[in-house]
């Protein structure tokens, strides 16, 4: 249980600098920044946002297409970061690969951001609740407690590919908890690092792929941008990822 509410701070305390920039700068600081702060909270509610804003705005969908990407890139890094603080022994293994998709992103949104007609200020209001709040804090506790339950039910019936399959189907909904377990695990079990870098990278490619379904489902015109930024990233972080093996 200490180690557990260790990792509910560390989380909450990375959510919370993307949450007071993001309530410090507003929304009216334009796209990138929005993107960039709402990042560090939840790419998926930057993802979210941006879709509605696409749809509602009547403007071209790039600029808000680059700011979907931008976020992703902040996800990328920042799983990198939360690994490493956990593990450090995972930083080494993880960075090539996840630093490689931060680049993609980041190089897609600086396109993207550049292509359309949006004003300078246009910002999409991202929906964020205070991380720090107890609800939030036992929400986590809970997910992480609930994702190293089944990843222990996975190595018992299904040694490596249980193991993998939990990490997508946790990946669906938040890549931060399914990364702290496999960091945790592979801290206290040297051996299972390679298994627990691949259950990451399994699980940050589930949610980059619930993202761009979101994106295109919510968003208007948002497909044509969005899923070959996401197709780019995933194949050149899963070529590194292979590569650096």
């Amino acid at each position: 249980l200490y180690r557990l509410w260790l990792l509910v701070l560390l989380i909450s305390g990375l959510s919370l600098v993307g949450y007071v920039a993001t309530r410090w700068l507003g929304t009216g600081r334009g796209i990138a920044v929005t993107a960039l702060a709402g990042g560090l909270v939840s790419s998926t509610a930057v993802t979210l946002a941006m879709a509605k804003q696409s749809r509602d705005e009547g403007a071209l969908p790039e600029p808000f297409a680059g700011g979907v990407a931008l976020a992703w890139a902040v996800m990328f890094v920042r799983v990198v970061a939360l690994a490493a603080v956990v593990a450090p022994a995972t930083f080494v293994c993880l960075s090539p690969a996840f630093l490689a998709m931060a680049a993609v992103c980041g190089l897609a949104s600086v396109w993207l951001l550049r292509s359309g007609r949006v004003p300078a200020t246009a910002a999409a209001a991202v929906p964020m609740k205070n991380p720090f709040s107890l609800l939030a804090a036992c929400r986590f506790a809970a997910l992480f407690a609930g994702v190293q339950l089944l990843l222990k039910l996975g190595q018992q019936h299904l040694p490596q590919s249980g193991i993998l399959a939990v990490a997508a189907l946790a990946g669906l909904t938040d890549v931060d908890a399914i990364s702290v377990a496999m960091a945790e695990r592979a801290k206290s079990v040297a051996a299972d690092l390679p298994l627990a870098v691949v259950a990451i990278a399994v699980a940050s490619a589930s949610n980059t792929l619930v993202k761009a379904g979101l994106a295109v489902g919510m968003g208007r015109g948002l497909g044509r941008s969005v899923l070959p930024v996401a197709a780019a990233s995933l194949l050149v972080g899963g070529v590194v990822l292979w590569a650096s093996a």
